[in-house]
């Protein structure tokens, strides 16, 4: 190993190629060392940043932020980790190095995994094994395919999991990589344990910690045996669960894994209370709750908050056992819309580096007047941005919950994607006792005023579906119609204003497997047995129309198993794009579809969205985008 004090910059090194050398040569041992020594790695990234900012080196800067993001992660400095991701990316993007875009994209997924955004996850992961595909990286696609495994386990569907566990364990077998391989048994363990499959469980984790230390991996061996006690804890095995839980607190200290201590901590007080020990469970969940809330990691405080309501109704303090049931609720309402927030989050922060650098070039100017100019502009951006951002957390709130949509429709997706901040496209659920409605909208506009108009539109389906109970498609649409023109108090078809929204809606009867549809505009894709069937849409708005008293159609049919339903936006056929920059197209949109039938939803909706980003490439995005699939 290269002693650290070779990389101190030598001033006798006159070449820049010998400077970028050394910068390569410091973020090539800063990855290598990055879990066995982590503060020494951030140490060398920072010095690379250093010299690649003093010779102007952009890519070798963009590593090491990268290489320093992933340090972060391990640190459980999670919003630092973000920040120097983030612009590890943007200066990667700039560059189109696709090497770094897909590192910074891996590197993502671990943040947001640890906050318990499993959704953006997926989604990060997606783009990095796009580019490990296309260079046939074995390697790393294993990698990705481990990450899409644990993230598809903590989404409650353990059997995809289980599918990408196998798939980067036959790859690290293939490629002799041990770490890997262990890695990949554990997570077969953590998927089986979900399934309630425990002595599969039992025998996959056993052999990911037997191999972690054989090949003296401390970190995978403490989360292995992390999982191992989840386990012990599931099957009633108590004791053996106390003496790996004490262990494992020793070995996440000496690593100075702080999320390892807090799940450690949190288990050792289930453990506890399970014996009937409550003084000593009590102790130990409000130590772990202390260190989880210092690296803000909801996937321990929701729990330690749930744990210690149960351990003070036990002690007859109903008081405290309230006020923790509460804040248990507060915790995982709050992570459940942690999606919209990460991505407000992620804005802010790009915001906050794209204006630092501009304030840099700025201060390099002469003219005073020039810089006073920008500050006030700069400053006004800013309210309008954060009141922008505002407006997004309260559209994301009125928004179903993903969440709940997967309970009811486990093979769908949404894939949802703003033009800008907030969106002018929204998607409405809501399920009975015998009935699942499902629609999806397109107001004018897109941007603030098309909010505003998403807004009212889901309100009004709200009343009409919930509270009138209205449950006939074509009559849900024909009250809508009057919802709008009433609000927004629209004459005739002559007036000035001609806002409205296009959408399609469907409701399925639970019982009969029966579907109803009724469209403005927006049809219904029915893609059967690998052909595309359309039911169409009436050509008329949801708002003022010449044709104002006709009623919606509403359409019925039999769905059969295997039947996949689109419904959609025109934002994603009108995207513009590819090699002669025009609209993907319907046509296109259809042909896609029909390959797709036989494969996931969830990779259905990868799929769809790195197609368009794919078509889209440089070009702006055209309007908001709302895809929504499910399948029978």
């Amino acid at each position: 190993m290269i002693a650290e004090n070779s990389y101190m910059l030598d001033p006798s090194i006159a070449s820049l190629k010998e400077k970028k050398e050394q910068v390569d040569a410091m973020n090539q041992l800063a990855f290598d060392i990055r879990n066995s020594d982590t503060s020494r790695s951030i140490s060398l990234c920072q010095e690379a940043q250093n010299i690649s900012s003093e010779i102007n080196y952009p890519e070798g800067n963009a590593t090491a932020l990268a290489n320093e993001g992933f340090c972060n992660v391990q640190m459980s400095n999670y919003e630092r980790a973000l920040e120097k991701l983030l612009e590890a990316l943007r200066i990667f993007e700039e560059l189109k190095n696709e090497k770094g875009i897909a590192l910074a994209n891996y590197n993502l997924t671990l943040v947001y995994f640890r906050l318990s955004d499993f959704n953006k996850g997926l989604d990060t992961i997606s783009k990095a094994l796009a580019y490990y595909q296309k260079i046939n990286n074995k390697q790393e696609i294993a990698r990705c395919r481990f990450q899409q495994g644990y993230l598809y386990v903590h989404l409650k569907d353990p059997a995809s999991g289980l599918d990408y566990f196998s798939q980067s364990l036959e790859l690290n077998r293939e490629l002799n990589n041990k770490e890997g391989e262990a890695a990949a048994l554990m997570g077969h363990g953590q998927a089986y344990n979900a399934l309630r499959d425990f002595e599969k469980s039992k025998k996959y984790l056993e052999e990911s910690m037997t191999m972690r230390d054989q090949i003296n991996d401390k970190r995978g061996y403490a989360a292995a045996m992390n999982a191992y006690m989840t386990l012990c804890l599931e099957t009633g095995r108590f004791e053996e669960a106390e003496q790996i839980s004490l262990k494992g607190i020793k070995l996440a200290t000496e690593l100075g894994d702080r999320m390892g201590i807090s799940r450690f901590m949190l288990d050792l007080g289930k453990i506890y209370f399970s014996q009937n020990k409550i003084e000593e469970g009590e102790c130990k969940i409000l130590e772990a709750l202390e260190n989880a809330e210092k690296i803000n990691l909801p996937m321990a405080i929701a729990p330690a908050h749930y744990s210690l309501s149960q351990i003070y109704e036990k002690k007859g303090d109903y008081k405290n056992a309230l006020k923790h049931f509460q804040l248990f609720h507060k915790v995982s309402e709050e992570t459940a819309s942690t999606a919209a927030a990460m991505k407000a989050r992620s804005i802010q922060l790009i915001s906050r580096i794209e204006n630092a650098q501009k304030e840099a070039e700025i201060n390099h100017l002469k003219n005073i007047e020039l810089k006073n100019a920008f500050d006030v502009i700069a400053e006004k951006n800013k309210d309008i941005t954060d009141s922008i951002n505002y407006a997004q957390r309260i559209q994301q709130a009125m928004l179903p919950d993903l969440e709940e949509i997967k309970k009811q429709l486990p093979e769908s997706f949404v894939l949802f994607k703003p033009r800008d901040i907030v969106s002018g496209d929204f998607y409405w659920f809501h399920s009975t006792s015998s009935f699942l409605f499902l629609a999806a909208a397109d107001c004018t506009g897109h941007g603030v005023p098309g909010a505003f108009m998403s807004m009212i539109g889901s309100s009004l389906l709200n009343e009409i579906v919930v509270e009138k109970q209205i449950h006939t498609p074509g009559l849900i649409l024909d009250e809508l119609r009057k919802g709008i023109i009433k609000a927004l108090k629209q004459k005739n078809e002559n007036s000035n204003n001609q806002d409205g929204m296009d959408i399609a809606l469907v409701r399925i009867d639970l019982n009969t497997c029966r579907l109803e549809f009724a469209g403005a505009n927006n049809p219904l894709f029915i893609v059967r047995n690998g052909k595309m069937l359309e039911i169409p849409a009436d050509k008329m708005p949801i708002g003022t129309y010449i044709d104002i008293d006709k009623p919606f159609t509403n359409h019925a049919s039999e769905l059969r198993k295997g039947d996949a339903l689109y419904l959609f936006s025109d934002g994603f056929a009108d995207q513009f794009g590819g090699p002669k920059g025009k609209k993907f197209s319907w046509k296109r949109t259809e042909e896609l579809l029909c390959e797709l039938q036989h494969k996931r939803m969830e990779d259905q909706k990868n799929i769809l969205n790195e197609s368009i980003e794919e078509w889209k490439k440089e070009t702006s995005q055209t309007d908001d985008i709302l895809v929504i699939g499910i399948k029978i």
